[in-house]
């Protein structure tokens, strides 16, 4: 039994550069952002509508741990909430010289049936940062 990985468009996430927090702490640096906005398009959703979201990371010597939480809206109108964590190297990220790798969910209402095959699977990404815009870029895949 394999799994397949089946393209899901791409999702980008661009935090607010303002409303960030950042705290070295005892174990590694923290972070948090609430972000502007955030896109995804993709066969199954159409184009997404942002309605809120935030994210945090720990970034030590041994790489970055970021936890995302939106919510968003397909372009029926049924909202949905996305959860993720990314891992990575964050210093040669920030940089642009590597991915981070995303492995997420999707909560959805149960009840609907063009949708309610989403709670059942993974997402996983490839995702790589910009500074003008400052945007989180994934290449999205779900898995079949």
């Amino acid at each position: 039994m394999g799994l397949t990985l089946k393209p899901f468009g791409i999702f980008k996430v661009f935090p607010t550069p303002d409303g960030t927090s950042q705290t070295p702490g005892p174990v590694a640096f923290r972070s948090a952002s609430r972000f502007d906005n955030a896109t995804w398009e993709n066969e199954t959703f159409g184009a997404v509508k942002f309605l809120f979201g935030m994210g945090s990371y720990l970034h030590g010597a041994g790489g970055a741990h970021i936890n995302i939480r939106a919510a968003l809206k397909t372009s029926d109108d049924v909202r949905f909430y996305f959860e993720y964590i990314s891992r990575g190297d964050m210093t040669t990220h920030a940089q642009g010289k590597s991915p981070v790798i995303l492995a997420g969910q999707i909560d959805i209402d149960p009840a609907n049936e063009k949708y309610a095959w989403l709670n059942h699977t993974q997402l996983v990404g490839r995702g790589m940062l910009t500074h003008d815009p400052l945007c989180q870029t994934y290449e999205m895949y779900v898995l079949v």
